[in-house]
């Protein structure tokens, strides 16, 4: 869990979940069902795979200026695992906000912090302008104002956060930490990280982060320096940042910050991803692995039901496309150009 900066964040907590678990609604007996499901599932290897859907959310919000604290317990309407949201106010429009699944807290885990970790951060700008479902559904499609960072440690992911911020605060031209540094001088931003699997070998780990940075941090509005994983070693190989590719973590994360020492105006744009995108087999490999993205069959059919005259909206039944939004930039050309 993040600092409570003098707050009562933990001990809220649990008081929260006791009331939870006595309740007399739909929620009792909840957390006793995931510490059993904790306890049951030791001997497994991994975190995420031992996660059971679960009917709670718990949601703690904090003002840090005030001290003020309100922690409390909703019933989930989508099935899926238990987890904790906590958002931190900090005064003139930033917040912080960690997601954490509650399994991972609770008695009868075991050390959360055996292994690596894996995380996600989100910078989230211009969150009053979302007012309507269509603002939500454009700024899906768009990613206009999130941009995302993928990452992996083999400590406590909050601790790495901390070194983050401190490479942050002392300049570092790493994009995480340049989009971090530049959204602390705006208002209306909320910083998003979430805690998405522990326990994982060093292996599982990096091809855990190969598929999620394909997955989130791709584009314009990625942080990630790197390809995730093992292709990201291979790439630094490549490019002869790093001389040989079975490096430690903390090896590859100074060799990425001497480059862009020795190499000052390649920091932006992003001078190693700005490479890859130029490999087609390479785009098409991240569109495929992003939910909300249409995948090349999607696109040429199209293309196909446009030429053959179909309206927007029966070729977005067809294809099942996101929104009528999507296939019209298909049809344009604004979007997909390089899917032939």
């Amino acid at each position: 869990m993040p600092k409570g900066h003098g707050l009562s964040l933990v001990q809220r907590l649990e008081v929260c979940l006791a009331q939870i678990n006595d309740s007399d609604g739909p929620l009792r007996g909840s957390i006793d069902h995931l510490i059993k499901r904790n306890e049951n599932t030791r001997s497994q290897s991994g975190g995420s795979n031992r996660l059971v859907a679960s009917p709670v959310a718990v949601g703690q919000f904090s003002d840090v200026e005030s001290g003020w604290i309100n922690t409390k317990a909703v019933t989930t309407p989508f099935p899926g695992p238990a987890y904790l949201h906590t958002i931190q106010a900090y005064g003139e429009g930033l917040a912080w906000k960690t997601i954490i699944p509650l399994q991972f807290l609770l008695k009868g885990w075991g050390d959360a912090n055996s292994g690596h970790q894996c995380y996600l951060h989100t910078i989230a700008h211009n969150l009053s302008q979302m007012k309507t479902l269509e603002d939500w559904r454009s700024r899906m499609e768009a990613d206009s104002d999130e941009y995302y960072y993928v990452g992996i440690t083999g400590r406590n992911w909050l601790l790495r956060l901390g070194e983050h911020i401190g490479e942050m605060h002392r300049g570092s031209r790493k994009q995480f930490h340049a989009a971090w540094r530049e959204s602390l001088g705006l208002s209306d931003v909320l910083f998003v990280s979430s805690l998405l699997d522990v326990n994982l070998t060093f292996e599982d780990a990096m091809d855990w982060e190969e598929h999620h940075v394909d997955k989130f941090a791709y584009g314009p509005n990625g942080l990630n320096m790197i390809p995730g994983g093992f292709e990201g070693l291979r790439q630094l190989h490549k490019l002869g940042v790093i001389a040989r590719q079975d490096i430690s973590l903390e090896e590859r994360d100074r060799a990425i910050a001497e480059y862009l020492r020795q190499n000052p105006r390649k920091g932006i744009p992003n001078p190693f991803m700005a490479e890859l995108w130029k490999d087609d087999n390479h785009y098409l490999k991240v569109n495929a692995a992003i939910p909300k993205r249409l995948s090349a069959p999607q696109v040429r059919r199209i293309r196909e039901l446009a030429a053959e005259g179909s309206s927007v909206e029966d070729i977005t039944k067809a294809v099942d496309a996101l929104n009528e939004t999507q296939v019209k930039n298909v049809i344009s050309g604004r979007s997909y150009g390089r899917i032939n």
